[in-house]
Protein backbone atom coordinates (compact mmCIF):
# COMPACT_ATOMS: atom_id res chain seq x y z
CA UNK A 1 0.00 0.00 0.00
CA UNK A 2 2.99 2.24 0.75
CA UNK A 3 4.44 1.81 -2.78
CA UNK A 4 0.76 2.51 -4.35
CA UNK A 5 0.97 5.32 -2.36
CA UNK A 6 3.75 6.62 -3.20
CA UNK A 7 3.48 5.88 -6.59
CA UNK A 8 0.05 8.13 -7.20
CA UNK A 9 2.11 10.90 -5.36
CA UNK A 10 4.81 11.37 -7.94
CA UNK A 11 2.39 11.34 -10.55
CA UNK A 12 2.07 7.37 -12.19
CA UNK A 13 -1.13 5.34 -11.82
CA UNK A 14 -1.58 1.46 -10.63
CA UNK A 15 0.18 -0.42 -12.64
CA UNK A 16 -1.71 -3.66 -14.00
CA UNK A 17 -0.23 -6.87 -13.18
CA UNK A 18 -0.61 -8.00 -15.93
CA UNK A 19 1.46 -5.50 -17.86
CA UNK A 20 4.19 -7.67 -19.80
CA UNK A 21 7.75 -6.18 -19.62
CA UNK A 22 7.66 -6.58 -23.91
CA UNK A 23 5.12 -4.19 -24.06
CA UNK A 24 6.77 -1.37 -21.90
CA UNK A 25 9.80 -2.00 -23.94
CA UNK A 26 8.02 -1.89 -27.30
CA UNK A 27 6.37 1.35 -26.01
CA UNK A 28 9.60 2.68 -24.79
CA UNK A 29 11.71 2.40 -28.05
CA UNK A 30 8.87 3.69 -29.78
CA UNK A 31 7.47 6.85 -27.79
CA UNK A 32 10.55 7.29 -25.56
CA UNK A 33 13.90 6.43 -26.66
CA UNK A 34 12.67 7.89 -30.23
CA UNK A 35 12.81 11.22 -29.39
CA UNK A 36 16.13 11.50 -27.68
CA UNK A 37 18.83 9.88 -29.46
CA UNK A 38 20.02 9.83 -32.84
CA UNK A 39 18.60 7.74 -35.70
CA UNK A 40 21.57 5.71 -35.61
CA UNK A 41 21.59 4.85 -32.28
CA UNK A 42 17.80 4.10 -32.03
CA UNK A 43 18.88 1.68 -34.95
CA UNK A 44 20.63 0.04 -32.66
CA UNK A 45 17.99 0.52 -29.59
CA UNK A 46 15.47 -1.45 -32.03
CA UNK A 47 17.77 -4.43 -32.19
CA UNK A 48 18.82 -4.80 -29.03
CA UNK A 49 15.45 -4.86 -27.56
CA UNK A 50 13.41 -6.36 -30.70
CA UNK A 51 16.01 -9.20 -30.90
CA UNK A 52 17.56 -10.09 -27.35
CA UNK A 53 15.60 -7.94 -24.13
CA UNK A 54 11.95 -8.67 -25.29
CA UNK A 55 12.58 -12.64 -26.44
CA UNK A 56 14.28 -13.48 -23.14
CA UNK A 57 12.53 -11.10 -20.62
CA UNK A 58 9.32 -9.40 -22.57
CA UNK A 59 6.93 -12.50 -20.79
CA UNK A 60 7.70 -11.67 -17.13
CA UNK A 61 5.09 -8.82 -15.86
CA UNK A 62 6.91 -5.43 -15.06
CA UNK A 63 6.02 -5.71 -11.60
CA UNK A 64 8.26 -8.97 -10.81
CA UNK A 65 10.73 -8.40 -13.05
CA UNK A 66 13.72 -8.84 -10.99
CA UNK A 67 17.30 -8.71 -10.24
CA UNK A 68 17.83 -12.52 -10.94
CA UNK A 69 15.71 -11.99 -14.15
CA UNK A 70 18.13 -9.71 -15.48
CA UNK A 71 21.57 -11.21 -13.92
CA UNK A 72 20.62 -14.71 -15.33
CA UNK A 73 19.91 -12.49 -18.86
CA UNK A 74 23.71 -11.44 -18.63
CA UNK A 75 24.79 -14.29 -17.55
CA UNK A 76 23.73 -16.33 -20.70
CA UNK A 77 23.95 -13.68 -23.13
CA UNK A 78 27.85 -13.26 -22.11
CA UNK A 79 28.42 -17.30 -22.97
CA UNK A 80 27.60 -16.05 -26.81
CA UNK A 81 28.30 -11.83 -27.30
CA UNK A 82 31.19 -9.73 -26.28
CA UNK A 83 31.82 -8.29 -22.64
CA UNK A 84 30.79 -4.97 -24.31
CA UNK A 85 27.83 -5.87 -26.24
CA UNK A 86 26.11 -7.28 -23.49
CA UNK A 87 27.07 -4.37 -20.88
CA UNK A 88 25.33 -1.98 -24.40
CA UNK A 89 22.20 -4.28 -23.78
CA UNK A 90 22.21 -3.72 -19.87
CA UNK A 91 22.85 -0.39 -20.30
CA UNK A 92 19.82 0.19 -22.62
CA UNK A 93 17.31 -2.43 -20.37
CA UNK A 94 18.68 0.29 -17.45
CA UNK A 95 17.57 3.20 -19.04
CA UNK A 96 14.64 1.73 -19.74
CA UNK A 97 13.77 0.80 -16.51
CA UNK A 98 14.46 4.18 -14.91
CA UNK A 99 12.74 5.64 -17.16
CA UNK A 100 9.77 3.38 -15.73
CA UNK A 101 10.06 4.38 -12.25
CA UNK A 102 10.04 7.82 -13.51
CA UNK A 103 6.80 7.49 -14.88
CA UNK A 104 5.37 5.54 -11.83
CA UNK A 105 5.20 2.31 -13.59
CA UNK A 106 7.32 0.66 -11.07
CA UNK A 107 8.77 1.81 -7.65
CA UNK A 108 12.47 0.62 -8.13
CA UNK A 109 14.75 -0.01 -10.76
CA UNK A 110 15.90 -3.94 -10.63
CA UNK A 111 19.07 -3.12 -12.89
CA UNK A 112 20.30 -1.38 -9.58
CA UNK A 113 20.80 -4.31 -7.94
CA UNK A 114 22.32 -6.31 -10.45
CA UNK A 115 26.63 -6.12 -11.48
CA UNK A 116 27.07 -5.23 -14.83
CA UNK A 117 29.71 -6.93 -17.05
CA UNK A 118 32.97 -6.02 -16.71
CA UNK A 119 34.78 -4.48 -19.54
CA UNK A 120 38.48 -3.67 -19.81
CA UNK A 121 39.70 -0.36 -21.88
CA UNK A 122 41.96 -1.72 -24.47
CA UNK A 123 45.09 0.91 -24.89
CA UNK A 124 44.41 2.87 -27.87
CA UNK A 125 46.98 2.04 -30.81
CA UNK A 126 48.66 5.57 -31.78
CA UNK A 127 51.93 6.20 -34.04
CA UNK A 128 54.79 8.01 -33.00
CA UNK A 129 55.69 11.01 -34.59
CA UNK A 130 57.53 9.76 -37.14
CA UNK A 131 54.98 6.97 -38.52
CA UNK A 132 52.42 10.13 -38.45
CA UNK A 133 54.99 11.93 -40.94
CA UNK A 134 55.09 9.09 -42.76
CA UNK A 135 51.58 8.20 -43.29
CA UNK A 136 51.15 12.14 -44.27
CA UNK A 137 53.67 12.06 -46.33
CA UNK A 138 51.83 9.07 -48.24
CA UNK A 139 48.85 9.76 -48.39
CA UNK A 140 50.08 13.27 -49.88
CA UNK A 141 51.99 11.45 -52.78
CA UNK A 142 49.37 8.69 -53.36
CA UNK A 143 45.63 9.47 -52.35
CA UNK A 144 43.12 11.43 -53.56
CA UNK A 145 41.44 11.66 -49.71
CA UNK A 146 44.45 13.20 -48.31
CA UNK A 147 43.10 16.31 -47.36
CA UNK A 148 40.57 14.57 -45.01
CA UNK A 149 43.68 12.10 -43.46
CA UNK A 150 45.72 15.93 -43.15
CA UNK A 151 42.12 16.65 -41.04
CA UNK A 152 41.70 13.84 -39.03
CA UNK A 153 45.59 13.88 -37.69
CA UNK A 154 45.87 17.31 -37.24
CA UNK A 155 41.99 18.34 -35.85
CA UNK A 156 41.44 15.21 -33.86
CA UNK A 157 38.00 15.36 -35.32
CA UNK A 158 35.32 12.06 -35.32
CA UNK A 159 35.21 11.10 -38.62
CA UNK A 160 31.40 11.38 -38.89
CA UNK A 161 32.10 15.30 -37.93
CA UNK A 162 34.56 15.42 -40.89
CA UNK A 163 32.42 13.79 -43.65
CA UNK A 164 29.25 16.42 -42.09
CA UNK A 165 31.50 19.19 -42.11
CA UNK A 166 30.23 22.56 -44.12
CA UNK A 167 31.99 24.91 -46.31
CA UNK A 168 29.78 27.63 -44.21
CA UNK A 169 31.13 26.24 -41.18
CA UNK A 170 34.72 26.73 -42.22
CA UNK A 171 36.69 30.34 -41.48
CA UNK A 172 39.28 29.69 -43.72
CA UNK A 173 40.65 33.62 -42.79
CA UNK A 174 40.89 32.63 -39.37
CA UNK A 175 41.30 28.93 -39.42
CA UNK A 176 38.71 27.85 -37.16
CA UNK A 177 36.30 24.94 -38.31
CA UNK A 178 33.28 25.08 -36.08
CA UNK A 179 31.93 21.01 -35.89
CA UNK A 180 27.62 21.68 -35.73
CA UNK A 181 27.15 18.31 -37.38
CA UNK A 182 27.99 14.78 -37.96
CA UNK A 183 27.03 12.69 -40.96
CA UNK A 184 26.21 9.06 -40.89
CA UNK A 185 25.47 6.09 -43.60
CA UNK A 186 23.15 2.75 -42.87
CA UNK A 187 22.68 0.74 -45.86
CA UNK A 188 22.01 3.57 -48.60
CA UNK A 189 19.78 6.05 -46.35
CA UNK A 190 22.33 9.26 -45.01
CA UNK A 191 21.55 10.66 -41.76
CA UNK A 192 22.84 14.29 -40.72
CA UNK A 193 22.19 15.45 -37.52
CA UNK A 194 24.07 16.78 -34.30
CA UNK A 195 27.52 15.59 -32.86
CA UNK A 196 28.18 12.61 -30.47
CA UNK A 197 27.78 15.00 -27.37
CA UNK A 198 25.26 17.06 -29.08
CA UNK A 199 27.35 20.26 -28.59
CA UNK A 200 29.09 22.08 -31.48
CA UNK A 201 32.78 23.73 -31.12
CA UNK A 202 35.10 25.37 -32.44
CA UNK A 203 38.20 23.76 -33.67
CA UNK A 204 41.43 25.62 -34.63
CA UNK A 205 43.35 24.85 -37.93
CA UNK A 206 46.85 24.47 -38.48
CA UNK A 207 47.56 26.95 -41.45
CA UNK A 208 48.73 23.37 -43.35
CA UNK A 209 45.61 22.53 -43.18
CA UNK A 210 44.12 25.92 -44.53
CA UNK A 211 46.31 25.96 -47.18
CA UNK A 212 45.37 22.33 -48.62
CA UNK A 213 41.72 23.44 -47.85
CA UNK A 214 41.77 26.77 -49.74
CA UNK A 215 43.77 24.25 -52.87
CA UNK A 216 40.28 21.66 -51.87
CA UNK A 217 37.41 24.51 -52.24
CA UNK A 218 39.34 25.47 -55.66
CA UNK A 219 39.33 21.79 -57.15
CA UNK A 220 35.60 21.35 -55.83
CA UNK A 221 34.74 24.59 -57.65
CA UNK A 222 36.12 23.69 -60.95
CA UNK A 223 34.12 20.51 -60.73
CA UNK A 224 31.13 22.24 -59.97
CA UNK A 225 31.81 24.29 -63.04
CA UNK A 226 32.51 21.04 -65.20
CA UNK A 227 29.67 18.96 -64.58
CA UNK A 228 27.00 21.59 -64.15
CA UNK A 229 23.39 20.41 -63.30
CA UNK A 230 25.14 16.97 -62.96
CA UNK A 231 26.96 18.63 -59.82
CA UNK A 232 24.74 17.48 -56.32
CA UNK A 233 26.15 20.46 -53.98
CA UNK A 234 25.92 19.42 -50.43
CA UNK A 235 28.26 22.24 -49.12
CA UNK A 236 30.36 19.39 -47.60
CA UNK A 237 34.09 19.98 -47.26
CA UNK A 238 35.13 16.55 -47.92
CA UNK A 239 33.01 14.90 -50.39
CA UNK A 240 32.93 12.79 -53.98
CA UNK A 241 33.67 14.14 -57.31
CA UNK A 242 30.39 15.24 -58.05
CA UNK A 243 29.74 16.84 -54.66
CA UNK A 244 27.76 13.73 -52.89
CA UNK A 245 29.15 12.45 -49.51
CA UNK A 246 31.85 10.34 -48.91
CA UNK A 247 31.46 6.45 -48.16
CA UNK A 248 33.10 6.43 -45.27
CA UNK A 249 33.37 2.15 -44.99
CA UNK A 250 34.80 2.24 -48.65
CA UNK A 251 37.70 5.03 -47.13
CA UNK A 252 38.20 2.85 -43.52
CA UNK A 253 38.51 -0.48 -45.37
CA UNK A 254 40.38 0.42 -48.93
CA UNK A 255 42.10 3.27 -49.30
CA UNK A 256 43.00 3.81 -45.84
CA UNK A 257 44.35 0.56 -45.60
CA UNK A 258 46.22 1.03 -48.88
CA UNK A 259 48.30 3.76 -47.90
CA UNK A 260 49.26 2.45 -44.59
CA UNK A 261 50.65 -0.65 -46.39
CA UNK A 262 52.33 1.60 -48.99
CA UNK A 263 53.95 3.34 -46.30
CA UNK A 264 54.96 -0.30 -44.20
CA UNK A 265 53.30 1.21 -40.95
CA UNK A 266 51.02 -0.68 -38.29
CA UNK A 267 47.28 -1.09 -39.20
CA UNK A 268 45.39 1.22 -37.67
CA UNK A 269 41.63 2.43 -37.89
CA UNK A 270 40.84 5.93 -38.89
CA UNK A 271 39.06 7.03 -35.58
CA UNK A 272 42.64 5.81 -34.25
CA UNK A 273 44.38 8.80 -36.18
CA UNK A 274 41.74 10.80 -33.38
CA UNK A 275 43.61 8.87 -30.94
CA UNK A 276 47.36 9.75 -32.55
CA UNK A 277 45.88 14.02 -32.70
CA UNK A 278 45.42 13.61 -29.01
CA UNK A 279 48.28 12.02 -27.80
CA UNK A 280 50.76 14.21 -29.85
CA UNK A 281 49.68 17.19 -28.21
CA UNK A 282 49.52 15.71 -24.73
CA UNK A 283 53.06 14.74 -25.35
CA UNK A 284 54.32 18.19 -26.38
CA UNK A 285 52.85 19.05 -22.96
CA UNK A 286 49.34 20.62 -23.88
CA UNK A 287 46.96 20.85 -21.04
CA UNK A 288 44.56 18.22 -20.93
CA UNK A 289 41.25 20.62 -20.93
CA UNK A 290 42.23 21.76 -24.28
CA UNK A 291 42.73 18.55 -25.47
CA UNK A 292 39.11 17.67 -24.28
CA UNK A 293 37.74 20.73 -25.89
CA UNK A 294 39.66 20.28 -29.49
CA UNK A 295 37.86 16.24 -29.57
CA UNK A 296 34.74 17.41 -28.00
CA UNK A 297 34.51 15.12 -24.93
CA UNK A 298 31.70 15.71 -22.69
CA UNK A 299 34.05 15.75 -19.52
CA UNK A 300 37.42 15.85 -18.98
CA UNK A 301 37.37 12.58 -17.40
CA UNK A 302 36.83 10.90 -20.41
CA UNK A 303 40.08 12.50 -22.20
CA UNK A 304 42.42 11.63 -18.66
CA UNK A 305 40.74 7.57 -18.85
CA UNK A 306 41.06 7.07 -22.57
CA UNK A 307 45.14 8.75 -22.84
CA UNK A 308 45.91 7.24 -19.42
CA UNK A 309 48.87 5.56 -20.98
CA UNK A 310 50.54 9.15 -21.97
CA UNK A 311 50.02 10.11 -18.52
CA UNK A 312 53.25 8.58 -16.63
CA UNK A 313 55.23 10.56 -19.55
CA UNK A 314 54.24 13.60 -18.46
CA UNK A 315 54.53 13.14 -14.90
CA UNK A 316 58.32 12.71 -15.37
CA UNK A 317 58.71 15.60 -17.34
CA UNK A 318 56.43 17.60 -14.72
CA UNK A 319 58.94 16.96 -12.00
CA UNK A 320 61.62 17.65 -14.13
CA UNK A 321 60.49 21.16 -14.92
CA UNK A 322 59.47 21.81 -11.37
CA UNK A 323 63.15 20.45 -10.18
CA UNK A 324 64.07 23.47 -13.17
CA UNK A 325 62.39 25.88 -11.30
CA UNK A 326 63.26 25.42 -7.77
CA UNK A 327 67.05 24.36 -7.83
CA UNK A 328 68.30 25.68 -11.46
CA UNK A 329 71.54 24.51 -12.77
CA UNK A 330 72.93 28.13 -13.66
CA UNK A 331 76.35 27.85 -14.47
CA UNK A 332 78.67 29.11 -11.21
CA UNK A 333 76.06 29.04 -8.42
CA UNK A 334 76.13 26.25 -5.66
CA UNK A 335 72.23 26.80 -4.59
CA UNK A 336 71.78 23.28 -2.37
CA UNK A 337 68.99 23.09 0.29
Amino acid sequence: MAQLMHQMQVGGGITSKHLRTREYLSRWVEDVAAGRVRETTLKDYVTIVSHHLIPALGDVPMLRLSAPHIQGYLTRKLRELAPATVLKHFRILHKALADAVRYGIITRNPCDFVDPPSVHRNQVRVWDEEQARLFIAEAKRSSQYYPLYLAAITTGMRQGELLGLRWCDVDLVLGVAHVQQSLYRRGKKIWIGPTKTGMGRPVVLPPVLVEELLGLKNRQEEMRRVLGSSYQDYGLVFCQPNGKPLHAHNISRRDFRRVIERAGLPRIRFHDLRHCHATHLLRVGVHPKVVQERLGHSQIKVTLDTYSHVLPGLQEEAVRRLEGVLWPRAGGGGGGV
